[in-house]
């Protein structure tokens, strides 16, 4: 029995890193199982087409080659400066098993080079579990294969390019193991999402093959029954040996006792973002990405956008023309049905404001039914939930105060994993989000009109239980949902901007994982009911 086979291209790499150019054995199949190897006693192999000395090393290492053993081979010419990559020679001799092979865990690379259908259509190659890596250079070739195979596939590594282009498709893959450079690794589970934290490295070498690496160590531990913790942690320590030297890992001295096992943290499957228009919620949103883009954005101003649409145009086209609009929609068919059935004397439900700048919202239901639009097309398992709520007297008059209570009230049944939500609150000064609101404008963006700023988004009008300053909660049918606000009150400098979001970035996540640790604590809270910050 062959505990692990790792299914991937060998080749010769001429690396030009910084100013030194080395020649060096390299491939996917090479890096993950020499990585193993290191840290692993099991019965290792793997599928590819090598020559005799890289043949040679693998029987030194104790890893068996399953594929051919030729004469020639693929080799490469990377450059890591400007991140190009050349391919100097390709020989992919097909693979021929006359016997049946078992594998207790097969990891196959879907890239260039690999014959994917030759191996998983196999009736000769038997495997309990199947994981998989992509790359970014042809992850969209390979995307028919992922989408064939993916109830098959248990594990997927990627990085998070690669995985923000695939990431619609890959839903029946119970496991994602994501990296992203110098950023926390994270791994998404059938039951929630976990973050590894990276620390910076100084002494890069050479970043070619830190990937397969990283796949290597996790799957040493993983096919030991290890835990993910352990696994992720033997990957990120093999990674970075690896950025210290050229080529895979072969002449290190096995040390897995000195590993030290990393503590994960937890992300939330959907942050709720809400505030005032231009409280800097998408800028917010924008750099939590940078980190953690593994979320679907979900918005209701392009149903709200849609809307405004029908109303100025019913305005001034015929019903013919005004039929013509349907094929535009995404969201609004309802209130486009509507029109049409009454085409002649329409209740809009926007107009546009006196001064001739934006909308100003006549219908207050509008603002439940352009967010219940919005995430009524949900797919993912991880949602970013933006949205502006503030005074409106006809809505309240027929709703009741807690517009935004309300507002995620309604929402909260079309999130999957909705328990495990967080709910950011940016509050900042009216005078700051209107000088926001004129250069969004100036930049192309849309316009709240000055009005509606003066009169509905004047103050923040969210109200949570809170436990201390800026941090609390929020209870909606017997569930308690975390809140923490965001004091977003200065106009600050790109430096000052990154620090100032990061910080805030650390206080989300690191209060996620603090309130669902005490959840069931009956929160000590403050006498007041909070208004987060009441700016003014």
């Amino acid at each position: 029995m062959i505990n692990i086979c790792f299914v991937g291209n060998s080749s010769i790499d001429y690396i030009m890193a910084g100013k030194e150019q080395y020649k060096t054995y390299g491939g996917s199949a090479i890096y993950s199982s020499l990585s193993c190897r290191t840290c692993s006693d099991k019965n290792i192999a793997i599928i590819s087409n090598v020559n005799k000395e890289l043949n040679d090393l693998l029987q030194h290492c104790d890893i068996i080659n399953l594929g051919n053993v030729n004469d020639n081979i693929t080799t490469f010419k990377l450059n890591e400066n400007d991140g190009s990559c050349e391919g100097l020679k390709y020989y992919n001799k097909p693979f021929t098993f006359s016997k049946q092979i078992n594998i207790n865990h097969l990891n196959i690379s879907f890239r260039k080079g690999v014959n994917i259908e030759s191996i998983l259509d196999n009736p000769n190659i038997k495997f309990q579990t199947l994981s998989v890596d992509v790359m970014i250079h042809s992850v969209e070739d390979m995307l028919p294969y992922i989408i064939k195979y993916q109830e098959k596939i248990k594990l997927l590594f990627c990085n998070m390019k690669e995985y923000s282009l695939i990431k619609n498709y890959i839903n029946k893959i119970p496991y994602k193991i994501i990296t992203n450079e110098d950023k926390p690794v994270i791994v998404i589970t059938p039951t929630g999402n976990l973050c590894f934290p990276i620390q910076p490295k100084d002494n890069i070498v050479s970043s070619t093959g830190a990937g397969d690496t990283f796949i290597g160590g996790f799957l040493s531990q993983y096919i030991d029954g290890k835990s993910i913790n352990e696994s992720v942690s033997f990957g990120i320590q093999n990674s970075y040996i690896s950025l210290e030297r050229v080529g895979a890992l072969t002449n290190i001295d096995r040390n897995i006792d000195s590993f030290n096992i990393i503590t994960p943290k937890r992300l939330p499957n959907n942050i709720i973002v809400i505030g005032n228009s231009c409280s800097g919620k998408t800028t917010f949103i924008n750099y939590l990405k940078k980190y953690y883009d593994i979320y679907t954005d979900v918005d209701d101003l392009e149903p709200l956008l849609e809307t405004f649409m029908l109303d100025d145009e019913s305005l001034v086209l015929s019903k013919d023309q005004f039929t013509k609009l349907k094929d535009k929609l995404k969201f609004m068919d309802n209130i486009y049905n509507e029109y049409i059935a009454n085409y002649d004397n329409i209740n809009h439900y926007t107009k546009k404001s006196l001064d001739g700048n934006g909308h100003d919202i006549i219908r207050p239901i509008l603002w439940d039914m352009i967010l219940e639009k919005a995430v009524s097309v949900l797919h993912s398992k991880n949602n970013i939930i933006q949205f502006s709520r503030g005074k409106d007297e006809l809505y309240e008059h027929e709703f009741g105060k807690n517009v935004y209570k309300r507002s995620i009230d309604s929402i909260l049944d079309y999130l999957p994993h909705k328990e495990n939500t967080v709910i950011v609150n940016l509050v900042s000064p009216l005078t700051i989000r209107k000088e926001r609101n004129t250069k969004r404008y100036e930049n192309g963006g849309h316009f709240v009109s000055e009005t509606t700023m003066d009169n509905v988004y004047n103050k923040d009008y969210f109200s949570y239980i809170e436990t201390t300053d800026n941090i609390g909660y929020i209870e909606i049918k017997k569930q308690k949902y975390p809140v923490i606000t965001i004091c977003n009150d200065k106009t600050l400098s790109p430096i000052e901007l990154d620090s100032f979001l990061y910080y805030n970035l650390e206080r989300v996540v690191n209060y996620y994982n603090e309130f669902n640790r005490e959840v069931e604590y009956e929160f000590k809270t403050n006498s007041k009911r909070s208004l987060a910050k009441q700016i003014k």
